[in-house]
């Protein structure tokens, strides 16, 4: 079959026509050089400087863009709940799982658990100096417990302790955008000391390393149980169906 037969003639010279069109007018573009794309740069690191921070995209997502950051962490809240209440809708205690232990998995596992957690932290704390932050570092977190939930699928997490870590993690987000608001009339506003002369040390930026570490904890918490969740579901069914 031709490639005549398959489209029209007419389609394939407009296609051709198109593209040429297309990447002529980007050849333009990039030939072209404005003042506002030179200057594009320029204005995303001088409002950097505001918040003194060795990371340009911390500060978007922390300070310029605090707000996003609310509605994301409440995403994750409901899903969590979501998640919760659609797994537990049977009431049913999940049974104990009879299993082959394997060695090398518990094992490691047990020496893997407090690398990756402090791996999380370290993201976490050098979110504002580097690439990573709450998110990131609350989920690396997470994956702790998953290893140790593959390991041993009977291990419960202590959900008081997850629940606490949460709700004052939540509770101190909002207090932190308050108290911005009343100290400098901005909600997230950056409202500890933050001289640009230290920017790249770990004690910098503000509120900024404050915000990663409280959403490193709410994460970390909700992630966790999520990821137990879906575990022990998992392992349930396999029951069921053996």
């Amino acid at each position: 079959m031709s490639l005549k037969k398959t489209l029209p003639i007419k389609h394939i010279v407009l296609s051709i026509l198109s593209s040429a069109l297309l990447l002529s007018l980007l050849g333009l573009l990039m030939q072209v050089k404005t003042d506002l794309h030179k200057s594009v740069g320029d204005i995303f690191l001088n409002l950097n400087m505001q918040t003194a921070t060795a990371n340009a995209v911390t500060s978007v997502v922390t300070f310029f863009r605090g707000i996003d950051t609310v509605g994301e962490v409440t995403v994750l809240f409901l899903a969590t709940s979501g998640v919760a209440l659609m797994l537990s809708t049977s009431q049913r205690t999940y049974a104990k799982i009879i299993k082959q232990d394997s060695f090398i998995l518990n094992v490691g596992s047990r020496l893997l658990l407090s690398v990756i957690i402090l791996f999380g932290a370290y993201i976490i704390i050098h979110g504002h100096l580097s690439p990573g932050g709450g998110f990131q570092g609350g989920v690396v977190i997470a994956t702790a417990f998953l290893l140790l939930f593959l390991a041993n699928p009977n291990m419960d997490l202590n959900h008081s302790i997850l629940t606490l870590g949460e709700s004052l993690s939540g509770s101190a987000y909002v207090l932190v955008a308050i108290i911005g608001l009343f100290k400098v009339n901005m909600l997230l506003g950056n409202f500890l000391p933050h001289p640009v002369s230290e920017i790249g040390n770990l004690i910098s930026g503000g509120i900024i390393p404050v915000i990663y570490v409280i959403v490193g904890i709410k994460v970390g918490s909700e992630m966790a149980v999520i990821v137990e969740y879906f575990v022990k579901e998992e392992h349930e069914k396999e029951i069921e169906n053996a």
